[in-house]
């Protein structure tokens, strides 16, 4: 197991992670519709070798991030046993990649994974789970868990996912989907402050849909997100989140980085 230490996040100017979520398009040249997120997380799964994984990584890396949020299809716990679980972090380190959360469920299953890969929590939704479970598995691992909205339309709706929360179990707000529910996302993440324990920082075109597009050329305030994160004292990370239908996200990756950067830094 490789425990993430205070001296590790130490070393990081801000705390801005690359969710490899955003390549679900990959497998498919970068074109696919979002309701086949399915199929693409099975070709993934099947996908990713360990070389695919490096050449992955090395490009999460060129882009300048030094932090990863690991999407679950690049880990299955189906595919993956301790030896290529620990073969993946190998690889992380190589290039300087700190895995600082699982972009998915927390289940029996995913939270092998985290232990053997020194992942330290799950952020995702209760697909495949229930609270009850996310709660015994927390209990037993020290795992923490950050529920992700997704489908809620009110900001109760997504508290009462969670029943208030628990010292390991917390919110991950993601932006973009506030944003397709039509919720103001800086007014949101300034009541939820409390349970806020994870962001995924992510744009879309407009609400209504999920059409996700580069920061600040959507529907979300994401400048006005950061300054109420910061304003509210949230230590968290932000994960940067894209998952465009018809193009490479890898092309912008660099300039999110350093656009999150310049408004953490104001």
């Amino acid at each position: 197991m490789h425990p993430v230490s205070p001296h590790d996040l130490a070393h990081l100017p801000v705390k801005i992670a690359f969710n490899s979520a955003n390549l679900v398009g990959r497998v498919t040249g970068y074109h696919f519709a979002m309701e086949s997120w399915g199929q693409q997380h099975e070709k993934t799964v099947a996908a990713t070798t360990e070389k695919e994984w490096a050449a992955i990584c090395a490009e999460i890396a060129a882009a300048g991030y030094e932090a990863v949020e690991v999407w679950l299809a690049h880990c299955d716990p189906r595919a993956t046993d301790e030896r290529r679980a620990r073969a993946l972090r190998r690889i992380l380190d190589d290039h300087g990649l700190m895995p600082i959360g699982l972009a998915g469920a927390l289940t029996e299953g995913s939270a092998r994974v985290c232990q053997w890969m020194g992942i330290p929590a799950a952020n995702g939704g209760l697909w495949g789970t229930t609270l009850a479970d996310v709660r015994r598995i927390t209990a037993e691992t020290g795992l923490r868990f950050n529920y992700e909205n997704h489908p809620e339309k009110s900001l109760q709706e997504i508290v009462d996912r969670i029943e208030g929360g628990s010292p390991g179990i917390g919110l991950c707000v993601d932006t973009g989907w506030l944003g397709t529910q039509g919720i103001d996302a800086a007014a949101a993440v300034r009541t939820l402050t409390p349970l806020v324990r994870h962001v995924h920082l992510k744009d879309v075109r407009a609400p209504g849909a999920h059409d996700t597009c580069p920061l600040g050329q959507g529907c979300v305030p994401i400048r006005g997100v950061i300054a109420a994160l910061r304003e509210t004292g949230y230590q968290g990370w932000y994960s940067w989140e894209d998952e465009p239908e018809d193009r490479n996200p890898m092309e912008i990756a660099r300039e999110m980085r350093d656009l999150i950067a310049r408004e953490l830094a104001l």
